[in-house]
């Protein structure tokens, strides 16, 4: 049975037909349009904490990472050209330009884009990942496929706070050797602000009884003797390290 004071506190919604889904650029122009609408959209999001050591007990606290973006998986996508003997190559091409930088051009990074659906959209997003199966084709070329699709929502440059620590991009490992620069950064700040750092982060600096962690996509941890995260020093983006999420001076305790 169904809770119709729930039912009856949901907005409305009108019933419509023709709408077909397409995606847009930063610039609002249409990017691609969708030969037929999704079957189904799947999102997930999830919020990435690390476990620190916690005096007197076995079980580690959780110190709060970050949440990451929202993801849309549009799966299953039909691609069916066969029937009016056409292909449909140049789809496929179009959802693969949108994955690629294009240097020379100036565009260094793929295009941000959103996903829309009549009064629905979701972005901006970068498309991260592509995949596809060919079940037809004409004189060889592809007239039929099944493709999926998914989209990472990234936050919108224009509605971001000036003070806000930036973030490397989707999917843009840092290199090994950005990776050893951001630990000597981080070194460098750690004995910089050791009257600041709390008394278990100051003696591990102290002794040198701890190493730098430089994860993919920049942040920097400190870990002790055994291998334990003891806390956030900051994020690696661009040559520079932001300390604004640090979790190892005294005020962040």
């Amino acid at each position: 049975m169904i809770n119709e004071n729930v039912v009856n506190n949901l907005s409305n919604a009108t019933r419509t037909s023709d709408i077909f889904a397409y995606i847009i650029d930063v610039n609002n122009n249409s990017v691609y349009t969708f030969l037929f609408n999704p079957e189904s959209k799947s999102f997930s999001r999830e919020a990435k904490y690390i476990e620190a050591v916690t005096a007197l007990t076995s079980t580690p606290s959780q110190q709060y990472f970050y949440t990451s973006g929202l993801t849309l998986q549009l799966s299953n996508l039909l691609l069916e050209s066969y029937n009016r003997d056409k292909t449909c190559k140049s789809l496929l091409q179009s959802l693969q330009g949108l994955m690629v930088a294009n240097p020379i051009d100036g565009k260094y990074t793929p295009t941000p884009v959103t996903f829309k659906w009549g009064v629905d959209s979701f972005g901006p997003a970068v498309i991260t990942n592509l995949d596809w199966v060919e079940t037809s084709w004409l004189n060889g070329e592809v007239a039929s496929a099944r493709v999926n699709l998914t989209l990472l929502e990234i936050p919108d440059a224009s509605n971001q706070p000036t003070n806000t620590v930036p973030s490397n991009p989707p999917n843009r490992k840092l290199t090994d050797r950005q990776k050893i620069d951001a630990s000597s950064k981080a070194q460098s700040w750690l004995k910089s602000n050791i009257n600041k750092l709390t008394d278990n982060a100051a003696a591990l600096v102290r002794t040198n009884s701890y190493k730098l962690l430089t994860y993919d996509d920049g942040v920097v941890v400190m870990v002790d003797t055994k291998n334990v995260i003891v806390g956030i020093v900051g994020r690696y983006v661009d040559g520079k390290l932001f300390t604004n999420n640090n979790t190892l001076t005294k005020s962040r305790q």
